[in-house]
Order: C-alpha cells, then sequence, then structure tokens
C-alpha cells in the first residue's frame, strides 16, 4: 500500500479505529501498529517478519500517510498483495482512502 488518508480522524484516533476493528479476526493476530511521533510502522508477523513504515502529515482534520520503506519478509512476498489489500479494506470501512 503506497499510502492513505483520512479527512475525518487524527492518526492516533484511526489506528485505534483499525485495530479495534481488526480484533477477532485472523488478520488482527499478524498486524501490529505502532506510532512515534510522525512515522507509523505497520508489522506483520508470521512465519517472517515485513515492515511498511509511513511518514505521516496533519491535514485539515484529518492525515496523509506515505510509504517511505518497506521490509518484505522472503515467505510473505508472494502475499503481499492479499494481505495488503486485506488490510485496505479494513481501513476503508473506517474512513481511509487508500493507494494500493
Amino acid at each position: 500500500m503506497k499510502g492513505f488518508t483520512s479527512a475525518d480522524v487524527s492518526i492516533s484516533q484511526f489506528v485505534k479505529n483499525v485495530e479495534a476493528a481488526l480484533e477477532g479476526r485472523d488478520l488482527g493476530d499478524i498486524v501490529s501498529f505502532k506510532l512515534t511521533g510522525t512515522e507509523l510502522l505497520v508489522t506483520f508477523s508470521k512465519l517472517g517478519k515485513s515492515e511498511l513504515k509511513y511518514a505521516v502529515e496533519s491535514a485539515s482534520s484529518g492525515f496523509k500517510a506515505k510509504l517511505v520503506a518497506e521490509k518484505i519478509a522472503l515467505t510473505h512476498r508472494p502475499l503481499k498483495s492479499d494481505i495488503t489489500s486485506r488490510l485496505a479494506r479494513v481501513m476503508e470501512k473506517q474512513g481511509a482512502q487508500c493507494d494500493l
């Protein structure tokens, strides 16, 4: 996922909303988020570890997140597009617009 935006909530509230939406789902068992200042790290952990690092900037009452780095585990490469599109669908249900 190259990036995502939301016009309605802050990045911290958005992360909380997505984490809550992922609870109890298979995807929620392998995805975690870490927000540090203006950086969001999305980690996929199962049979390896992959990381997507996003630069986050405020935009009116929302935010914009742009992919700045990614480390994809060898075992995750064949599944990357499926997993990121599943995560994007969850994020879109929380009000984000995702750029796959």
